[in-house]
């Protein structure tokens, strides 16, 4: 079959969107900042644009004009909705909190004007250094920023030039886990031809997705053999020997809070509880994920899914919506049922209710590459990777010399991994690892 999301990376976008993107102005200079919040101001041929770089609380007061960014945003993330980014940033230490750059259009919207742009980066150390980091949660699975659909390369112009401005040291800005094929990679690329930017990508890999529409029984003869669909079917049959099969789904806000104490204490009973990696191991992180999940049910962006065995759970998945775009954000099983395969059944029900969401393009697995379970039962892949962007031209052997170092960081990182899993006699690749990339995503679990 076909991908979903063919490779762009060296290709043109298409004529409509290069259309738009024509009319973006490169801001001229202005004035440099010396602390947070720094503001930048620029005035292209139309209308003033403004540039902010905030710590968390200050971006908290503007959510509001945050969900109306993303309302109108080239491309959903729902890893940087404010639920998520900002009860992220909460319920980190300080030194993982993240800050913002916000970029407002001062021509509408009132005093503080329009939100055009919104991208997380790593809080430096003092200074930024030669690279600038995008920030990426540990817990989620795409760093990419929001762009305003219209005015989106404007936005991305002007933060290009606020490190070149604000930070002489910086020679590129680092975006972690972008679809590569999606309209923000898009944007950047067009945006690195039009000013003749450098540009380097980290991390390729392929993650599975799911498209909207379809039937599940067609695409299943197309990823799982005959023999181990009659497995699955007769494992279900047994499964229903122990009693009565049902399936339910929590969307209401006091529902989903019900339904993820039901997942943190089912996932805490199986193997991330005895690792101690389950979300109910570290208060911090399940006070995030309660806060951010009751958060984004109450916008009706978060749904709690359960298969069900005389009323108690056997398999659970917790599901996160931005726009049209869902995320399989975490899935746990009960073990006592794994010679059945409870987390596979939950898969393929999930996956034929999926198929049915009107409403959705696509859900994301947010799994690592050639993942041993949901690569099997879904067939269409998301390339994703790191795009490494220089600030300004002028400078491309600075920004090769960051970028090879940059690699050698990676390589380091990774046989260093290596020897370390291997001394322990585990496996080379932690499961929800970003290939080459910086901290680990969560995802779908690995099911029997």
């Amino acid at each position: 079959m076909p991908s979903l999301f063919p490779m762009l990376w060296n290709g043109a976008i298409g004529s409509s969107a290069t259309a738009w993107l024509s009319r973006g102005q490169r801001a001229p200079a202005a004035a440099r900042g010396a602390s947070f919040p720094i503001e930048l101001k620029a005035l292209t041929n139309e209308r003033p644009l403004r540039i902010e770089l905030l710590e968390w609380e200050e971006a908290r007061r503007r959510s509001d004009d945050w969900s109306g960014l993303i309302a109108n945003s080239l491309e959903p993330n729902v890893f940087l909705e404010p639920a998520f980014a900002l009860t992220s940033a909460q319920h980190s230490v300080p030194a993982r909190r993240p800050v913002f750059l916000f970029v407002s259009d001062l021509s509408r919207g009132g005093d503080r004007g329009r939100l055009i742009g919104v991208c997380a980066l790593t809080k430096p150390r003092g200074k930024f250094g030669t690279i600038a980091r995008g920030w990426c949660s540990k817990l989620g699975a795409l760093g990419t920023p929001l762009l305003d659909r219209v005015h989106g390369a404007e936005a991305f112009d002007l933060m290009l030039d606020w490190f070149s401005r604000n930070s002489p040291r910086t020679v590129g800005l680092l975006l972690p886990a972008l679809p590569a094929s999606g309209p923000i990679a898009g944007l950047i690329r067009a945006r690195a031809l039009a000013r003749g930017l450098e540009t380097r990508g980290f991390g390729n890999h392929l993650r599975a997705v799911l498209p909207a529409g379809g039937d599940a029984e067609a695409l299943w003869r197309g990823t799982i053999c005959q023999k181990r669909m009659k497995e699955l079917r007769r494992q279900r049959r047994r499964l229903e020997d122990h009693g009565k099969l049902s399936w339910n789904c929590a969307r209401s806000a006091g529902d989903v809070r019900y339904a993820l104490e039901r997942f943190l204490a089912l996932e805490a009973r199986g193997w991330k509880g005895g690792r101690g990696t389950a979300l109910l191991c570290d208060p911090s992180v399940v006070t995030f994920a309660r806060t951010m999940t009751r958060a984004l049910s109450r916008q009706n962006q978060c749904r709690v899914d359960s298969l069900e065995l005389d009323g108690e759970p056997i398999a659970m998945g917790i599901t996160l919506v931005s726009g049209k775009s869902a995320a399989l954000w975490k899935i746990a099983y009960d073990e006592k049922y794994a010679s059945l395969s409870p987390g596979v059944q939950f898969t393929l029900e999930y996956t034929r209710r999926q198929l049915a969401e009107d409403s959705l393009n696509f859900t994301d697995s947010c799994a690592i590459a050639d993942h041993p379970m949901i690569d099997k039962i879904w067939s269409e892949r998301m390339p994703v990777l790191d795009i490494f962007i220089s600030a300004s031209s002028g400078r491309a052997s600075e920004f090769h010399a960051a970028a090879d170092r940059e690699d050698l960081r990676r390589r380091a990182r990774e046989s260093a991994k290596r020897l370390y899993n291997n001394a322990r006699g585990r496996s080379a690749v932690p499961v929800f690892k970003r290939p080459e990339s910086g901290p680990g995503i969560g995802g779908v679990e690995p099911s029997p």
